[in-house]
């Protein structure tokens, strides 16, 4: 198994991404950087795919989705 991967890592990936990222490009870039079948964290929560580690970030307003494209802040990733 592969190590896990820092949530903010995707998160960063959703900041600077220009274009702006749907979840399936979110999807294929995070594929193409860290493979078929990544585990994500965060400070809270363990051992999530992609999509889980999207839910949990949605449910604490940290990504959100707005017509059809990803956006997040830099206020809200953490830096460790």
């Amino acid at each position: 198994m592969s190590e896990s991967i820092h949530g903010h890592e995707v998160m960063e990936m959703i900041l600077t991404a220009e274009p702006p990222l749907s979840r399936n490009e979110l999807s294929e870039a995070v594929k193409s950087r860290f493979g078929d079948t990544p585990r994500f964290h965060t400070c809270s929560a363990h051992d999530m795919t992609l999509e889980e580690l999207l839910q949990f970030l949605d449910r604490r307003g940290k990504v959100v989705e707005v017509d059809g494209v990803l956006g997040t802040s830099r206020g809200q990733i953490c830096d460790h």
